[in-house]
């Protein structure tokens, strides 16, 4: 597994001072997680640079396909037998994570230096906030500096650590607070239950550790730092929190059930926010399903709400009133094309959407196409026209038909175009490949090339994935052109 962290820089930053957010276990493993864990930074930090330190640190459901049948070959055998080995596995699963963290913490610095200097080179100082294993991965960053020459390398101000899930002795807080000249806060709970799960160590997100400020939070769970890291950052005084406003007297409104069509922000509010170009080419390409009621009206509502109601299972979709979140329908697709692997490095909807896309014309037209080239296509969209896309997309939509793949020479299926230069509107004279992929069959030696064929073919017969895919491919042109940093 990748021991690289995905840093993502959250919207509205500004200042030199960067705050560094680090996840624990079970946290971070999939872009709706990571989009929850954004919404929790306070508005009140909008004056520093807020990142988030992203890192493989697993998933207590997220099994194998080699343990899923062992478990349930034990399980036929013997139910007691099948529930104590999917608890040792478990079990062997956070201590693997453990030691990742262990691990990540050492090359935290020298990989956030690297990100810095990209992105923000003025910042010459940084915050760390680490909640439980993100809380060890800080710990193991700080322990691995001790040793280290004090010169080139950040200043480091706060350090909070909540529920961390890691030993620390008061030896420990005085050298690492001397080697950085940092402020070195443990905000912990005797009421957090799970830490007691971390066996062999004792956790200091439990205990009040000797040359730290403790702060202990009263009646905190493990998972209750991130949904109330307002009160934990008011409790310890935590620097970037210094312009916070005091909390409200009035209780703030809770929506209980919000609608699912208006609560899906990335694509909702970008279908509102784009022009009715865009609108118009999503809404033909969902109407290409047999599974749409979509009629004339192209209005943001209905056509997030058929997006979403082609998501997952028509049958279940229609028991329950409603599809699936625009991330969900992402992640089915992601799947669909074996691209799980490669998820640790989207942080964005936008870098998933990019992933995708360019993904889907590889499989369709091979990496010989300049958008399924692996080094990406918004380089190519920024000096391709809207005309020359949607040529583009039409084309994918094509190819992910079960007519393209028995078009006859009388009945030429839709073809593409591309050339070693950039592709516009204009130069889209040259007629390179033909979307059909049944009469190429004969000229396909690589095992990757029938694999994608194979793929294809089931993004054609599965119910609304040939619609849905060039959507995709619609949304992430109107987000990337759009740049609103709330719906990145």
């Amino acid at each position: 597994m990748s021991h690289q962290f995905k840093f993502m820089t959250l919207p509205y930053h500004s200042g030199e001072i960067a705050n560094v957010f680090i996840h624990g276990y079970s946290a971070g493993h999939d872009m709706e997680d990571r989009c929850v864990l954004r919404k929790h930074i306070p508005s009140s930090l909008h004056g520093c640079i807020n990142i988030f330190a992203f890192w493989p640190s697993g998933h207590w459901t997220q099994f194998d396909k080699l343990s899923s049948v062992s478990f349930s070959a034990i399980a036929r055998l013997n139910i007691v037998a099948g529930a104590a080995a999917v608890a040792v596995d478990r079990a062997v699963h956070f201590n693997t994570s453990r030691n990742r963290a262990t691990a990540m913490g050492k090359t935290l610095f020298s990989q956030l230096e690297i990100y810095l200097l990209k992105h923000h080179p003025y910042v010459s100082k940084v915050n760390l906030v680490g909640h439980s294993l993100g809380g060890r991965v800080v710990v193991s960053a700080l322990r691995d500096l001790l040793d280290k020459p004090t010169n080139h390398d950040l200043e480091i101000g706060d350090v909070l650590l909540m529920a961390t899930a890691a030993e620390l002795s008061g030896n420990d807080a005085r050298a690492i607070r001397k080697r950085t000249n940092c402020k070195l806060y443990n905000v912990y709970s005797k009421d957090d239950e799970t830490l007691r799960l971390n066996v062999g160590e004792s956790s200091a997100g439990r205990r009040p550790v000797a040359n730290c400020k403790n702060v202990r939070m009263e009646s905190f769970g493990h998972t209750d730092y991130w949904p109330r890291l307002e009160q934990v950052l008011r409790a310890s005084g935590f620097y970037g929190y210094k312009s916070g406003l005091p909390v409200s007297s009035q209780p703030q409104p809770i929506i209980k059930n919000p609608d699912p069509v208006v609560a899906d922000h990335f694509i909702y509010d970008l279908l509102e926010l784009t022009c009715d170009q865009i609108r118009n080419q999503v809404a033909k390409h969902l109407r290409s399903s047999s599974w749409t009621t979509l009629e004339i009206d192209n209005s943001p509502y209905l056509l997030t709400q058929e997006f979403q109601l082609l998501g997952g299972h028509c049958l279940v979709n229609l028991a329950r009133g409603s599809g699936l979140k625009y991330l969900q329908i992402l992640l089915m697709l992601a799947e669909h094309y074996d691209l799980e692997s490669k998820l640790h490095d989207c942080a964005r909807v936008i870098e998933m959407e990019e992933l995708l896309i360019s993904k889907c014309f590889h499989s369709s037209f091979g990496e010989d196409h300049v958008l399924g080239s692996k080094q990406g296509i918004a380089q190519h969209l920024n000096s391709m026209s809207a005309k020359g896309y949607f040529e583009q997309v039409d084309a994918l939509a094509a190819s992910l038909t079960v007519t393209s793949y028995f078009s006859t020479p009388e009945a030429h299926a839709p073809q593409y175009r591309e050339t070693a230069q950039v592709l516009t509107s204009g130069n889209m004279g040259v007629v390179l490949k033909s979307a059909s992929v049944l009469p190429s069959l004969t000229n396909l030696l690589s095992t990757e090339r029938i694999k994608a064929v194979v793929t294809n073919l089931k993004s054609a017969v599965k119910p609304g994935y040939s619609a849905l895919i060039p959507a995709v491919a619609i949304l992430y042109y109107a987000r990337l052109k759009l740049n609103n940093e709330g719906l990145l």
